[in-house]
């Protein structure tokens, strides 16, 4: 005799608690099955964790437990390191490639109307922030940029497109 199926909304509480990063929509239907409605599912576990220490928030293409804002503060000192601050040069080239993803070194370079030095790049992707998505089709086929999902869980974002504000002038034609 085959035991009765698990409650989808408890398998997916224990999916995001048991996940190190977002879980995708795929993830899910892999998981519940594609007769689940997932978004009355993702309803019912934001409904559930609301007031809790912890809460499901999107971010990128998934879903993720964080811990509650008003309580992130209080832990930050006991659980996180200080976050390594990136130079300014590193960020700046950093929100350049989330501005205009994909990019190009040369691309970036002549933005800035400065040379970018290999080890900005590499350090940004070591960090897990940006990675190689390609090559452009053009002479010399330059590595085309973008940032990754670490990108937005690190600095907290559901969307590159809470980012426009700050952006809108990186953005444009080269």
């Amino acid at each position: 005799m085959t035991s009765p199926s698990p409650d989808p909304v408890r398998l997916t509480e224990a999916l995001f608690f048991q996940s190190s990063g977002p879980v995708s929509r795929t993830t899910l239907v892999r998981v519940l099955g594609e007769d689940v409605e997932i978004a009355q599912i993702l309803s019912e576990v934001a409904r559930r964790t609301k007031g809790l220490g912890f809460e499901l928030v999107a971010v990128g293409d998934g879903w993720m437990f964080r811990t509650a804002p008003d309580l992130a503060e209080a832990l930050r000192s006991v659980l996180e390191r200080p976050p390594e601050r990136l130079p300014r040069a590193v960020l700046e080239v950093l929100l350049l490639i989330a501005a205009r993803q994909p990019v190009t070194r040369p691309e970036i370079e002549s933005f800035r109307d400065a040379a970018l030095p290999q080890k900005t790049l590499t350090l940004l992707q070591e960090k897990g922030l940006i990675r190689s998505v390609g090559r452009k089709p053009v002479p010399g086929q330059p590595q085309l940029w973008a940032t990754t999902e670490t990108f937005l869980i690190t600095y907290g974002l559901k969307s590159l497109t809470e980012l426009d504000p700050l952006l809108e002038g990186l953005r444009g034609p080269l």
